[in-house]
């Protein structure tokens, strides 16, 4: 028999996002004063996961499962326990290519405005989905999950409740109570089967028009300081070496 664990399988971290506040180790310190017993850090195509923050984090009592929110055609995908780096899943085709069955796929958001969003694709590939997320974004008022919760009663998928947090204020206002083990294995199990169980609730006007603005301005930043780095000679050959660094840091692992 399992126990019921607190889980946030959808989190963002300074590792993934520049402008995000705070890095893993910060998030899992956070994660733990709020009680939570499972973790997984899904920045965008960006695999934020080794065995010291695992240790770190179940120091802590936490688990962290690897997680990664890749963009596959232009929409995004969460994807845990992948056994190939994130830029080999580009595609749906990719994707069907690589899935193996201990992995866990899961829509994010699917049906928010916005073109990252699977929308109807998601009806089209839904064979590739094993459960459809619940997101915190939502007032009384305005809810885009409510497509996402026909369709999972529709399609027989469990709901899994995140946060897709990156800022402070988002943890712990959506998440997921999951019936296992304490294991990786044991929890995509769990959420494969549906034993899982979404704790929400909506968020005041206040705290939806704070959120979309601190990301808003976020956005505007990243977005400008990008445009200097292309335009700067000096950050374009420092990001090459860079990326260099990598690749050679990649090849000796």
């Amino acid at each position: 028999m399992g126990s019921t664990l607190k889980a946030d399988l959808h989190l963002h971290t300074r590792e993934g996002e520049a402008f995000i506040a705070y890095g893993a180790r910060e998030l899992i310190d956070r994660a733990a004063e709020h009680g939570f017993d499972v973790l997984s850090i899904t920045n965008h195509d960006t695999l934020t996961f080794d065995r010291e923050l695992a240790d770190y984090a179940r120091e802590r009592g936490i688990l962290l499962i690897p997680g990664v929110e890749a963009t596959v055609e232009g929409k995004h995908v969460l994807i845990y326990n992948l056994h190939v780096p994130p830029e080999r899943i580009r595609s749906f085709a990719d994707l069907r290519r690589y899935r193996r069955p201990d992995w866990l796929v899961v829509a994010p958001h699917p049906f928010y405005p916005g073109s990252i969003c699977l929308g109807r694709r998601l009806l089209r590939e839904i064979d590739l989905f094993d459960a459809i997320e619940f997101s915190h974004f939502y007032t009384r008022a305005i809810d885009f999950n409510r497509a996402a919760v026909r369709l999972a009663r529709d399609t027989g998928r469990p709901l899994v409740g995140s946060s897709d947090a990156h800022l402070p204020g988002q943890l712990s206002t959506t998440y997921s109570l999951i019936e296992a083990q304490r294991t990786v294995a044991s929890v995509l199990s769990a959420v494969r089967a549906g034993r899982v169980q979404v704790v929400t609730r909506p968020l005041t006007v206040r705290e939806w028009a704070a959120i979309t603005t601190r990301l808003g301005l976020a956005a505007v930043r990243e977005s400008a300081r990008q445009a200097l780095a292309r335009w700067s000679p000096g950050r374009t050959v420092s990001r090459r070496m860079l990326w260099k660094g990598q690749a050679r840091s990649i090849a000796g692992s």
